[in-house]
């Protein structure tokens, strides 16, 4: 029997697709922004390496890494009407739909991408996806997974805005499942802004102005106590970078 999350994940373009897609030139060049600034500091040095994005949507992460020079790509995810929009997106021949514990199993590379999907995985199979993961990277390789941060201001919306979420992480949780394939000293979790300082008025306020912001709610966080002052309110997703 079809589940509803299979049913939603089949349709997924056709039933949130105008919701998500307000601006088809803005978003991708968010993608941009965010494998300029998050990601390619880790994985810079793999650009002819094998890389697997899992859930790759529409193709923009894909597209973005075409243009950062990333050649030998896949991209897999489980509504065709997306997967349809990404291949005219790209120039990438393997964008497929297939289950992404049935393409783990079967092939291995050097870069995992993988932002805004483990969340949709039922918790009885979030080992599962982390063991497929470390199995599915060559020696060397890296994955990075991200995940909207249960410890920013409005996590409730992120934890419950999509019907096919299943689970949240922290920082501390996120680490937590990953040490248990990965050595401790290859497992690092990041903060994910969607802030991007890439024009002058960004870097004043976003550089300048927003920190000290910052550092007047911790100071009255810890006031509160209860050790609030200590949490990634502050970022909207994390992000784990793990090495084999």
């Amino acid at each position: 029997m079809t589940s509803t999350q299979e049913k939603i994940f089949a349709y997924y373009k056709e039933i949130r697709g105008d919701f998500l897609d307000v601006d088809d030139e803005r978003i991708q060049h968010f993608f941009c922004n965010l494998l300029k600034f998050r990601y390619l500091q880790h994985i810079e040095a793999f650009r002819q390496a094998r890389l697997l994005e899992i859930g790759c949507n529409k193709g923009y992460m894909l597209h973005a890494l075409e243009k950062f020079g990333f050649t030998d790509l896949t991209g897999i995810d489980l509504s065709e009407g997306d997967l349809t929009i990404a291949r005219g997106r790209t120039k990438i021949s393997r964008i497929i739909r297939q289950d992404l514990f049935e393409h783990l199993s079967t092939n291995c590379y050097d870069v995992i991408l993988c932002k805004d999907v483990m969340e949709h995985i039922d918790k009885s199979k979030q080992e599962k996806f982390v063991k497929s993961i470390y199995n599915s990277l060559n020696p060397g390789g890296v994955a990075i997974i991200q995940v909207p941060n249960m410890d920013w201001f409005m996590s409730n919306h992120e934890r419950y805005m999509d019907f096919t979420h299943e689970i949240g992480y922290t920082r501390e949780s996120l680490g937590d499942i990953f040490r248990l394939y990965f050595p401790y000293k290859h497992v690092n979790i990041y903060p994910v802004s969607y802030i991007f300082q890439d024009n002058l008025k960004r870097k004043v306020i976003f550089g300048f102005i927003r920190p000290v912001f910052i550092k007047i709610l911790r100071f009255l966080f810890k006031l509160l106590g209860e050790g609030a002052n200590d949490t990634w309110f502050e970022y909207r997703e994390i992000m784990v970078v793990v090495k084999k």
